[in-house]
Formats: C-alpha cells, sequence, structure tokens
C-alpha cells in the first residue's frame, strides 16, 4: 500500500437472532472465540455494552445459555447519530460429557464474557510413564 492509499474501517453490524423468540425488542448474537487448552476449552464472547450485573449464564442438562440485558437509552436524550443498538444477547453451546460441569467459570471484563470450561479428569490427556522391565 503506497502512502497515498488510506484504509477505512468499515463498522461491522451486529447478526441479529432471526429465529422466533419470546423475548422482546432486538436479539444479538455475540461473536465468540472458543480456545481449547491442555485442561479446558475457553469461550470467549463480545458482548458490549453489558457487565456482570446484566450478563446471565446458565448450564443446565448440557445446554450452557448466554443472556444480557443492555440498557435502553433514555428518551429525554436526542440520538444525533448511532451505530450501536439497543437490544440484548443470547447464545446457546451444547457441551458434551468432557466437561467437568461443576467446575465452569464465568468472568466479565471490558464487554467480553470469559468462560472457562474445564475438561472433566477422566478426559484430560495424561503422560503414561513406561518403566524397564
Amino acid at each position: 500500500m503506497t502512502t497515498t492509499e488510506t484504509r477505512e474501517i468499515q463498522p461491522r453490524e451486529k447478526e441479529v437472532l432471526m429465529s422466533e423468540d419470546p423475548r422482546s425488542g432486538l436479539v444479538f448474537r455475540p461473536d465468540v472465540d472458543i480456545l481449547e487448552e491442555r485442561d479446558a476449552f475457553v469461550i470467549h464472547a463480545d458482548m458490549p455494552g453489558a457487565s456482570e450485573d446484566t450478563v446471565d449464564v446458565q448450564l443446565e442438562k448440557g445446554l450452557l445459555t448466554l443472556q444480557a440485558r443492555l440498557a435502553q437509552t433514555p428518551a429525554a436524550n436526542r440520538t444525533l447519530y448511532a451505530e450501536y443498538r439497543d437490544g440484548s444477547y443470547y447464545r446457546e453451546f451444547r457441551l458434551s460429557d468432557d466437561i467437568d460441569a461443576a467446575a465452569v467459570s464465568a468472568r466479565m471484563k471490558d464487554g467480553v464474557l470469559e468462560l472457562r470450561l474445564p475438561k472433566s479428569v477422566s478426559r484430560r490427556p495424561r503422560k503414561i510413564t513406561v518403566e524397564a522391565a
């Protein structure tokens, strides 16, 4: 790229869920990264505008559900321009028996929800010592 060329940053729209849903207003499907570590899976879910107080994480019968409410813009404020829309977040993951459900943890930082899904001890790789005969 030459010095006279410039790159414009294009805003990316949040993906709106298109399935039937009983929740009112817009519902967004948060983008995620899923990482595998030696002893756990880690999910990073982008939920800008959400905080630890507005996020709800549930794990029931192998179904991990992420939900978050976003604060509505007060009607008294007159918005001149907005690229960010009000709504809520919702995403589900079906977990296998390889996950230790009792040890799942979550934390929120700067609009990113991090879920740590430890692998079951019986499913973790282990080193087997070879002894001399």
